[in-house]
């Protein structure tokens, strides 16, 4: 009896870790979500307020983006190496500081260090408190879980552009780092008193560092970047045919170049048996086409984060609040849309509701496209409303299958491998929009056109819509049921 009540006991105080442990992940996330997405319409106001042009404006989500993926190369390694929670709090307290930051920022430069500093916090937390989700709730519950923290990511992800556009409008820029302080700070008192200490013996503290795989890519990383920034140069200003032809040889050297060296990376990761990211899982094919569909969706997000605003602001004349009005609606469709298929995936799979969001997604994105012939504000929030749809069907329903077909101690490597995939591609794909929307609309006012930033962005949306539908192979691919 004294032993059944003791063990019903332990399972009662263990529910309750649960409850706490979720509420507390969930606002971790919320805090990353709110600030990242709080931050993306005042993108033109940093770009006013420091005299800068839409490149180095595209670096205030650039440095985010590739500082999360050096944090997403390191979580798996400390995840493996340390207990949780000390590290869930260095994680937070980093972004604290990145926010303190920002708050201090006299330069545009010092804007995107602040940024980065967030990213590099963010991108330790992110695969950390997936990880702890699917460890803790059982494979069928996991559709639902997911259902609920992407809602919650959702919400922020809505009222962030709102509050963010409101706060630009009726006080500074800088209140948009500082809005997040107080949340840091009940998020670090909730870590403290409320997840528990884990148990030591789980974590290898053998286990040593892929030094070299970490420093390698580091290095591409950063050489690609600085070789795409100079692009900007060598494009905007008159050249003869000759040097287009030699500039032509010239980047398709460098990108063969960088090609061959990223597969010789992966090469040598897979032969490692402590790699600094396990690329193995992409030998799961559900993983493997899961992943394919999130890189794609990601990247379309993203970008319509970047251009929406600008879109608004500078192209239609709107105010900043309009852009937060737009998101939020968006993004409050896609959240409802994201509880609805969570649901369903835990019962009949990710394959047909994957489809579906697919080709919603693609062709709302053309209906954006058309829009911008003649924009107005309610065709454009019925657009992005549309293409909520999509994005809240296809997204996270195909990402809980991937994670769901992974051992359960090798979800945490598999955020991570996912988070790093769609940050390092979605870097690449945003500078080079910015660059080309740079100069494609400098070439189109020269030839006398008055719409050349709306016509670049026109373009650029016809090949995200094209992307996407690329992606339909991958989304047959996936099983009918988890």
């Amino acid at each position: 009896m004294n032993d059944a009540h003791k063990n019903s006991r332990d399972q009662r105080l263990s529910d309750e870790q649960v409850r706490r442990v979720l509420v507390t992940l969930l606002l971790g996330g919320t805090v990353i979500s709110f600030s990242n997405s709080a931050l993306n319409p005042a993108i033109p106001v940093f770009m006013s307020v420091f005299d800068v042009d839409i490149v180095l404006g595209g670096w205030v989500l650039n440095a985010y983006v590739l500082a999360m993926s050096v944090g997403l190369m390191l979580s798996g390694y400390l995840n493996k190496r340390f207990a949780s929670k000390p590290v869930y709090l260095a994680a937070v307290l980093g972004f604290m500081l990145g926010s303190v930051m920002g708050m201090m920022a006299f330069n545009m430069s010092f804007v995107i260090m602040a940024r980065a500093v967030q990213g590099l916090s963010g991108g330790l937390i992110i695969p950390l408190l997936i990880g702890m989700l699917y460890q803790i709730y059982p494979k069928q519950q996991h559709g639902r879980i997911m259902a609920l923290w992407g809602i919650v990511i959702m919400m922020s992800l809505a009222f962030g552009p709102l509050i963010g556009a409101y706060l630009v409008d009726q006080f500074a820029w800088w209140t948009l780092f500082a809005v997040t302080l107080p949340l840091i700070v009940i998020v670090m008192a909730m870590v403290w008193r409320l997840i528990p200490e884990p148990d030591r013996g789980t974590h290898d503290t053998a286990s040593p560092f892929d030094t070299v795989g970490f420093v390698s890519l580091i290095i591409w990383l950063l050489a690609m970047m600085i070789w795409l920034s100079t692009l900007k140069i060598d494009f905007t200003h008159g050249i003869s045919r000759r040097d287009d032809l030699l500039k032509i040889v010239a980047l398709g050297a460098l990108s063969i170049l960088f090609l061959l060296s990223a597969v010789a990376w992966w090469a040598y990761e897979r032969r490692q048996s402590h790699p600094l990211l396990n690329v193995g899982l992409f030998d799961n094919k559900t993983y493997l086409h899961s992943n394919v569909i999130s890189i794609t969706q990601t990247v379309g997000l993203m970008l319509c984060l970047l251009l929406l605003p600008i879109l608004i602001q500078e192209v239609m004349g709107e105010s900043a609040l309009w852009t937060g009005v737009v998101l939020m609606v968006a993004t409050l469709v896609a959240s409802i849309t994201t509880h609805y298929a969570g649901k369903r995936v835990d019962k009949r799979g990710a394959r047909g509701i994957g489809m579906a969001g697919i080709t919603i997604s693609a062709l709302s994105t053309l209906m954006l496209a058309w829009c911008l012939y003649q924009p107005t504000l309610w065709l454009l929030i019925l657009t992005m409303s549309v293409r909520g749809v999509g994005v809240g069907l296809a997204y996270l329903p195909t990402t809980t299958v991937g994670f769901s077909s992974l051992p359960k101690d090798s979800v945490t490597e598999g955020a991570a491998l996912n988070n790093i995939s769609r940050r390092i591609i979605s870097t690449i794909v945003i500078t080079l929009t910015t660059l080309y929307i740079h100069s494609r609309s400098a070439q189109l006012l020269a030839a006398g056109s008055d719409v050349g930033i709306a016509s670049a962005i026109q373009e650029i949306l016809v090949i995200i819509a094209l992307m996407l539908l690329f992606t339909l192979p991958s989304a047959c691919k996936l099983p009918r049921a988890p």
